[in-house]
C-alpha cells in the first residue's frame, strides 16, 4: 500500500481556486448585489405593469364587445344578416330593440348604433 506524497496534495493551478491560497492573495469579498436587484426589480416591475394595463384595456374591450354582441342577438330582426354588412339598432315605443337594413336619416325610429357583423359572429359598433 503507498501514500500519497506531499507533491500529489498541491493543487498546480491555485489561480483557478476559489479561495486565497496563500497569505498575499487578496482578500476575496462578496459582491454588493442590491443594486443588480434593485434594477432588475424595477424593470420586471415596468413590464408588468404595462402588461397589465394591456390586459385590463383588453378585458374593457372584450366587455364591450359582449354587450353588444348580447344586445343584438337579443333584438329582434327577420332577416339572416351577412357578415361584414352594416346594420342598424333601434329601439320602439315600448323599449324593444330591433335590428333593421335601414338607414337612420331614413325614417323616424329612435336610433341606438350602427353594428356590424364580424367573421368570428361576434357584433361590433361602428363609428
Amino acid at each position: 500500500m503507498s501514500t500519497q506524497s506531499h507533491i500529489d496534495k498541491v493543487n498546480l493551478t491555485p489561480n483557478l481556486m476559489e479561495y486565497p491560497h496563500h497569505v498575499g492573495a487578496p482578500k476575496i469579498v462578496a459582491t454588493d448585489l442590491s443594486p443588480f436587484k434593485q434594477n432588475g426589480t424595477d424593470k420586471a416591475n415596468k413590464i408588468f405593469n404595462r402588461r397589465y394595463e394591456e390586459l385590463v384595456k383588453e378585458i374593457k374591450t372584450l366587455q364591450e364587445s359582449f354587450v353588444i354582441t348580447q344586445e343584438v342577438y337579443d333584438s329582434s330582426y327577420r332577416f339572416e344578416p351577412i357578415i361584414g354588412h352594416v346594420y342598424h339598432l333601434y329601439e320602439d315605443k315600448n323599449g324593444n330593440k330591433f335590428l333593421s337594413l335601414i338607414e337612420p336619416s331614413s325614417w323616424n325610429q329612435k336610433f341606438l348604433y350602427s353594428t356590424v357583423l364580424n367573421s368570428d359572429m361576434t357584433w361590433s359598433k361602428v363609428e
